[in-house]
Order: structure tokens, then C-alpha cells, then sequence
């Protein structure tokens, strides 16, 4: 008789503990602050907000720097319009913009003067990576401007593994 009893008393202490143990209290919401009142006095003028000066220019990073003294020397190569360099360690990544009268056969063996005359320019880098896949330079562009705005390159890693996976690398040195 005794078991009857208390099975039906701890079932309802339990639910009652759960019940009033587990309400959500609501906050009353804050009051709305009182819209600010600007009402000119005819006697002052309004004042002029100071011009804001330009934000700095950041100086540009070595890597940045080395970049640019590499897409400048692939540049030099006949038929190369533009070019693009990221380098990650010892490892130029190359966009190239071609001139349009290049033939397809003719594009492999810019990308190879490219690459010659990349390791030539910099004798730290060991391998060169060249594209003339246009979204693959877009993505390079994109890189490289982060990067000249300051962002570290390890935050575009994700992004230059998977641009190695579909570039090829054209010459490798021991």
C-alpha cells in the first residue's frame, strides 16, 4: 500500500519541479530612448564637420614588393599583356594575360620564357606555377590585392591550394 502511494507522490513532485523549475522568465523590454531634439537657433551658424583625411596608405610589404619585381620581368617576355605573381615560400604563382594574336601552341612556350625568366629574376624561387586560365587569374588578381592591402597570406590559404591543384607546375629545379 505504502509503494502505491509514494510512486504517485514522487511522479508529482517531479512534475512539479520540472514544471516550476524550468519557466522562462521574460524581461520587460527597455524603453525606447527619446528621439534627440535639434532644432537650429537662428543666430549660430550650423558648424562644418572637419573633412576626414584620407586613410594611409600602407607601405607596401616586402613579399608585395618581390611580386611586383617578378610581373614586371614576366612582363618583359614577348607576347605577355599582363601578368600576375603571388608567391607563397619558394613558390611563384603566375596569371598571364596573353596578346590576343598568340596562337595556342605558341601560349605553352610563353608560359616556359615566363617561368625562366621568373627564376632568373629571383634565384629564391624555386618552382613556378604559370596560368593563362582567366578565372584562375582573377582569383591570383584577387590574392594579390589582399595582400597589398595588408591581409596576411595565410588567410588566402585555402584559396592558393586550390588554385596549385590546377595549375601545374611548368619547371621544377632540384
Amino acid at each position: 500500500m505504502k509503494k502505491i502511494l509514494i510512486l504517485p507522490l514522487i511522479l508529482l513532485l517531479t512534475f512539479s519541479l520540472v514544471i516550476g523549475g524550468c519557466n522562462v522568465r521574460t524581461k520587460p523590454a527597455p524603453k525606447p530612448a527619446p528621439p534627440a531634439r535639434m532644432t537650429p537657433s537662428p543666430s549660430t551658424p550650423a558648424p562644418t564637420p572637419a573633412p576626414t583625411p584620407a586613410p594611409a596608405k600602407k607601405p607596401a610589404t616586402p613579399a608585395h614588393t618581390q611580386a611586383t619585381k617578378l610581373a614586371q620581368a614576366a612582363e618583359k617576355v614577348a607576347g605577355v599583356k599582363s601578368a600576375t605573381v603571388v608567391i607563397t615560400g619558394s613558390t611563384a604563382m603566375v596569371g598571364l594575360e596573353t596578346n590576343p594574336d598568340i596562337e595556342a601552341k605558341n601560349t605553352e612556350n610563353v608560359k616556359t620564357k615566363v617561368a625562366n625568366q621568373i627564376k632568373k629574376s629571383d634565384t629564391s624561387i624555386k618552382n613556378v606555377s604559370v596560368t593563362t586560365d582567366p578565372n584562375l587569374i582573377t582569383r591570383l588578381n584577387k590574392i594579390a590585392q589582399g595582400i597589398k592591402d595588408g591581409k596576411p597570406i595565410s588567410s588566402f590559404t585555402d584559396e592558393l591550394a586550390e588554385i596549385t591543384r590546377r595549375i601545374t607546375p611548368k619547371t621544377k629545379t632540384k
